[in-house]
């Protein structure tokens, strides 16, 4: 070994020192790597976003209940035309997303769902059978094991069409409606009667009639409570209510949100004493004697 290897091993700084200007090398290196690629780190290590569509606020209209248009044994069989088109127009809105365009359980909304959803072309493995009772039910029930919603929301005739353009579009070999089937569908749905359909009123118009409710109330019990501080001890009865609670306006709520406590002032105790912890009032009413609890009582029962 040459004398000049000797030393560098013999002396290990001597080594360090000799590779440090390779070492820096590298690292200029690596960082310039970087540098140039930061854009593409950064990309890569950002999962993807997804638009959330559970954010979107949509109002609903005010309507009146009501009950739907209903359908009978003909229009089971020999659907129109007119009701496959809106079938086809409910398809396109409410299942192409996950059943796909054209019914092959490839739609993009259902990429994620296990077990995928159903492709119509397919005649065998549904859960529910794919014969038009059996559709029907899938629609009024759903099947939530496999992610399936309830359309039960949607008047009978809408789901008729929209059951019919699937087995016109999509179905292979679909089974027949039978008369069978069709005694199954009105035994168990009444189909026949008609679908009712809840009122609606939009969330903000809801808001503002509790509101105004609730501003209606709150001004009441504060020109009570006004009038029974402007008694004071002038009127034996506002006396003792102001002596037996620690918030007037809680223990005037509370009464005034239940009418058991009118039937005496046995009642007005039991009342008081289910939740004194939270309806304003002290232990000290249990105190009071019989005549001074009677005279509280009329006083509350005729104030509210």
């Amino acid at each position: 070994m040459s004398d000049q290897k000797k030393s560098i091993f013999d002396n290990p700084l001597a080594f360090l020192a000799a590779s440090y200007p390779y070492m820096l090398i590298v690292l200029l290196g690596i960082g310039i790597y970087y540098v140039r690629n930061l854009g593409q780190v950064n990309e890569n290590s950002l999962p993807a976003r997804m638009f959330d569509s559970t954010t979107i606020v949509a109002e609903l209209p005010v309507a009146d209940a009501a009950i739907l248009k209903a359908v009978d044994a003909e229009m089971i069989k020999k659907p129109s035309d007119e009701l496959i088109a809106k079938g086809k127009e409910i398809y396109s809105t409410n299942c192409a997303s996950c059943h796909g365009a054209d019914g092959k359980g490839d739609g993009v909304a259902g990429a994620a769902l296990n077990p995928k959803p159903r492709n119509f072309h397919q005649e065998k493995g549904w859960t529910n059978g794919n014969d038009i009772f059996n559709m029907w039910k899938t629609l009024q029930e759903g099947i939530t094991a496999n992610g399936m919603a309830a359309y039960d929301v949607l008047p009978a005739d809408q789901r008729l069409g929209l059951i019919h353009y699937i087995r016109n579009n999509f179905m292979t070999n679909p089974p027949a409606v039978t008369d069978a089937n069709i005694k199954q569908m009105e035994d168990k749905y009444q189909l026949t009667k008609g679908t009712f359909k809840p009122g609606t009123i939009p969330v903000k118009g809801a808001v503002a009639i509790i509101t105004k409710d609730n501003s209606a109330s709150i001004k009441k019990l504060d020109e009570l409570i006004k009038t029974i501080d402007a008694k004071g001890k002038k009127d034996p009865g506002a006396a003792l209510f102001l002596s037996v609670v620690h918030d007037k306006k809680l223990a005037l709520s509370a009464l005034s949100k239940n009418q058991e406590w009118k039937d005496g002032s046995d009642a007005l105790l039991k009342f008081v004493k289910k939740n004194i912890e939270f309806n304003g009032f002290k232990y000290k009413l249990f105190s009071l004697s019989e005549d001074e609890l009677d005279n509280l009582f009329s006083f509350l029962k005729s104030s509210l």
